[in-house]
């Protein structure tokens, strides 16, 4: 017999596509390298190249964190929402806003893109050092330098790569668990008005049904 799941509110599954979409933003971050280049001895044409590559893989590294930051900011408030209707999942819940807490203030800055454009190399220098790529006592990236995005990249300058990646992921984890999102049995919400869960009923004597 086919026994329907519980009904899984909406919002769960828009909370699980804003966890799975951070942590595909996480992860493309971390296959972000950036190679420094000063263009040095080289003539103005190839300096200008060298320069917009640079702020190009800068530009991706600053919009695949504010995806993140976006998610994250996103599923803290699906959270909090299924959390006043479901007590069961509120601990969890709270445990996961509390741990991304830091990233609201970010929200001001993400919307001020003057702050750093990467027009000049003081800006890139200064993303750079925020994000942990850079040493604070450098001067500056020397010629060939690699900077390579780890989990110790410090996201909106506060809180470590890796350390949110496990929190997101922990969080979907449970929701899932939780919820059973992946069941293959049908949900009471799958049937249509006046319909019935189908029931395997017993084959007939001496007519046995196909394996």
């Amino acid at each position: 017999m086919t026994v329907p799941m519980p009904y899984i509110p909406p919002n769960v599954y828009l909370l699980a596509d804003n966890l799975d979409a951070a942590l595909a933003a996480g992860e493309d971050l971390l296959k972000s390298t950036l190679v420094w280049e000063t263009g040095a001895a080289r003539e103005g044409r190839d300096i200008a190249r060298v320069r917009a590559e640079q702020r190009a893989v800068l530009e991706t590294v600053r919009t695949l964190e504010q995806v993140l930051v976006a998610r994250v900011l996103k599923s803290r408030e699906r959270a909090e929402e299924i959390a006043k209707r479901d007590r069961r999942f509120g601990a969890v819940a709270r445990l996961y806003t509390a741990g991304t807490a830091l990233l609201i203030e970010a929200v001001a800055e993400f919307g001020d893109p003057t702050a750093i454009d990467f027009e000049t190399g003081g800006g890139a220098h200064s993303f750079l050092r925020s994000r942990g790529l850079l040493s604070p006592d450098a001067h500056g990236p020397s010629e060939g330098q690699s900077f390579d995005v780890t989990e110790d990249f410090l996201v909106a300058h506060r809180i470590r790569l890796g350390t949110l990646l496990d929190l997101v992921a922990m969080f979907l984890d449970t929701l899932e668990i939780h919820y059973d999102l992946f069941s293959d049995e049908p949900a009471e919400s799958d049937l249509l008005p006046g319909e019935t869960p189908p029931v395997d009923e017993p084959a007939p004597a001496g007519d046995p049904r196909p394996l």
